[in-house]
């Protein structure tokens, strides 16, 4: 054999023994699109990085595709060692017995947590220890055009905080064309849960019984049924008054309603704004989430977590979590929000350069931040930890559809949404005991 090929097959060799020594570490997730092409890059990066751990991630479809496919073998040698879950599925990861707590590895490294956002990390929380990781965090908010507030003679930088000041901004924002009909709505509000939670959030007032949850107790019951009316009242006065209107359960439709100027406010992720902010031709407001008050006491994290899985040896997990530093480290985390709309998980992600000239570009962002970092410690803000938050909320969403269709009273609708939704508890507490 020449030299040269000597060398080739030694480089070879040695890229080979490599490959082989690195510890291999399955890792499924749930972002598609533009978000899978930001992950695979940030999974590509670290690879690229070292020589020890190869990350190979799959996509499993969504979500709730993901966590079925989990459920099946999950405990076995074919579950992944790292898995992204949305934050609804928090309760039965924690419950499965199949995940090692974040707690642990954190301990072990003396990690320093501080460097991480506290309100992120209090979501997963349980009784004070942390179960995963946060790494594609969002929160609701508000957004509203500015352009229509100058014209119906509302300030631009002063959105409404409370019910009241929504329903009032909203029939001033209502713009008829010499038909009479509707040209522009003041406000619509989309067909998902989730929004109706941080109303109650954000007025102070858990989900279910025994703190949320969050005490490691198992939870029997909703615990807002003197509150919720107070909220569909709100929201009924203005479909009522034709200030607002509803584009149902989709996402999209709501997003393309507003910046083509068919309504003025209305909420959204805060995932959401960029998209919102390049498709508008107006200029684009963001505001808190509302509360019967207008005093602003906090929003609850939505988006997904990384868990460890307990199936694998100690050493891939180990080397799953040290793809979870690299993955919430600052640099990462402003190429992940910048690219996606997520919040950066790691505090000091605001002081790179990158983030800056993001934020001087889309300063709306900014309210958002703000929103994560002045909500205040509570479990009502902590967010509730649910078996069937799923199944909970489509019976919210139900509740929603009926009160706008409003044939039935709110009374009625609620007195049916919480009985419904402590039989679904129920016959899940049933079920897993």
């Amino acid at each position: 054999m020449n030299l040269k090929k000597l060398v080739a097959f030694g480089l070879g060799l040695t890229l080979s023994t490599t490959l082989l020594g690195k510890e291999k570490v399955v890792f499924w997730h749930s972002m598609s699109g533009g978000l899978q092409t930001s992950l695979n890059k940030i999974v590509s990066d670290y690879n690229s990085s070292q020589n020890s751990v190869e990350i190979e991630a799959i996509y499993q479809g969504s979500y709730e595709e993901t966590i079925g496919k989990f459920k099946a073998i999950s405990g076995t040698k074919d579950a992944p060692t790292l898995i992204q879950m949305n934050d609804i599925s928090t309760s039965f990861m924690y419950n499965s017995g199949a995940i090692t707590p974040m707690q642990n590895f954190i301990e072990q490294d003396k990690f320093d947590v501080n460097t991480l956002e506290d309100a992120l990390l209090n979501y997963y929380r349980i009784d004070g220890k942390l179960y995963s990781m946060p790494f594609n965090s969002s929160t609701a908010i508000m957004i509203y055009n500015k352009d229509a507030f100058r014209e119906a003679g509302l300030d631009p930088n002063t959105p409404p905080k409370s019910y009241a000041e929504f329903a009032e901004y909203s029939k001033k924002l209502v713009k008829k064309n010499s038909n009479g009909s509707v040209d522009r709505y003041g406000s619509a509000v989309l067909m998902y849960g989730w929004f109706i939670e941080q109303f109650l959030a954000n007025d102070g007032v858990t989900y279910v019984d025994k703190n949320n949850g969050r005490t490691g107790e198992t939870p029997t019951s909703v615990t807002y049924k003197k509150d919720l009316p107070k909220i569909l009242e709100f929201l009924r006065g203005m479909y009522k008054d034709g200030s607002a209107t509803s584009y149902g359960r989709d996402w999209d439709s709501i997003r393309t309603a507003f910046s083509s100027g068919k309504v003025a406010m209305y909420f959204d992720s805060s995932a959401g704004i960029k998209g919102v902010i390049n498709n508008s031709n107006f200029e684009v407001g963001t505001g808190f989430v509302l509360n019967e008050s207008g005093n602003f006491n906090g929003s609850v994290v939505g988006g997904a977590s990384l868990w460890i899985t307990n199936s694998s040896a100690d050493s891939t997990q180990k080397a799953a979590w040290d793809f979870i530093k690299y993955a919430t480290s600052k640099d990462v985390q402003s190429y992940w929000s910048i690219n996606t709309g997520y919040y950066p998980v790691n505090k000091a992600s605001y002081d790179t350069a990158e983030m800056k000239q993001n934020m001087e570009q889309y300063p709306q962002f900014g309210t958002a931040v703000a929103e994560i970092k002045e909500t205040k410690p509570s479990y009502s803000t902590q967010g509730a930890i649910i078996g069937v938050f799923p199944e909970l909320r489509d019976k919210m969403v139900e509740a929603m559809e009926a009160n706008y269709e409003g044939k039935t009273s709110v009374s009625k609708i609620v007195d049916k949404h919480v009985a419904d939704s402590d039989r679904i508890i129920q016959r899940y507490n049933r079920i897993n005991k």
